[in-house]
């Protein structure tokens, strides 16, 4: 029962990081160990397990998925999702500023432990963050990539931004945040337009049933240099959450903390100081974890 709690409480934090356009779910199961397991998990499901399903047997299809671990799993993600995302667009709204530089101490924070974590790194591995970062501007210093805003639209933002939820170093939410959907799928989950959620869930599950065994065999080949581009992909996204921004009729403009009226500079400070300890206390803790074990 501990075990299930333990394993419900991760899942609560991996939700709790996907639904922001910081950290991704995957650097949260890499930090607190659980993320050999997940893909693991996620591949498992696959025409012969669902066979095993179809053909009623239960207990060999809950076993065969790791059932006792994804289970807890994705209700501790939902809960999360379902309890922050009113909060979360209260105070992008509200509180923009604080909000961003929160976002923003979160990625800085994640790249770094991220990259802490890459066993047996040279020398070579870190010129990868360069391709990394150099996309991440250019991603960054789009208004916005182009892509519909209809049903369809929902159902492949699923499958893209699930793909990205999974991966240590890329955030969901950042690349539903460049599709241009990351405020409709939060007001979709704080308003409980079931429609929507529903279309991009079915997406998310189809896009994890695809793409799985490609993640798991890029990251089996070219672990290390995943990780390096993807760290450096997210230093890059930094100034898409830039936290003093300018908006025109045409664009939105970052512009110097000096230059912006009312700049709340201490209090951007202290949120970006905080979301960095957080994520160094949740790596912590799930060292510790891991080592009691």
């Amino acid at each position: 029962m501990i075990k299930t709690l333990l394993i419900a409480a991760k899942g609560v934090v991996m939700g709790a990081a996907d639904v922001v356009p910081g950290v991704s779910g995957g650097t949260i199961a890499l930090l607190t160990g659980i993320y050999p397991r997940l893909i693991d998990a996620i591949s498992s499901i696959n025409l012969n397990s669902i066979k095993l399903l179809l053909s009623g047997q239960f207990k060999v299809f809950w076993k065969a998925i790791d059932g006792q671990f994804i289970l807890p799993l994705l209700l501790g993600i939902a809960s999360a999702f379902a309890l922050l995302a009113h909060s979360i667009k209260h105070a992008i709204v509200y509180y923009p500023i604080a909000t961003w530089s929160f976002f923003f101490g979160l990625i800085i924070a994640s790249a770094i432990l991220i990259i802490q974590h890459i066993p047996n790194k040279k020398t070579i591995h870190y010129f990868w963050l360069v391709p990394g970062v150099i996309l991440g501007l250019w991603i960054s210093s789009l208004t916005s990539i182009p892509f519909p805003n209809n049903q369809l639209a929902i159902f492949i933002a699923g499958m893209i931004a699930v793909c990205a939820m999974i991966l240590p170093g890329i955030s969901g939410s950042f690349i539903l945040l460049l599709l241009g959907m990351y405020q409709q799928l939060i007001t979709a989950v704080a308003e409980r337009q079931w429609l929507t959620l529903l279309l991009f869930v079915t997406g998310a599950v189809i896009g994890l049933l695809l793409f799985s065994r490609v993640i798991k065999w890029v990251l089996d080949k070219y672990y290390r240099v995943t990780l390096f581009f993807l760290s450096g992909l997210m230093l890059g996204s930094l100034l898409k959450v830039w936290p003093w921004k300018i908006a025109t009729q045409e664009i939105t403009q970052n512009i110097l903390p000096v230059n912006y009226p009312n700049a709340q500079m201490p209090l951007a400070i202290n949120m970006m100081v905080t979301a960095m300890v957080i994520v160094f206390m949740v790596d912590y803790l799930g060292q510790r974890l891991n080592t009691s074990k």
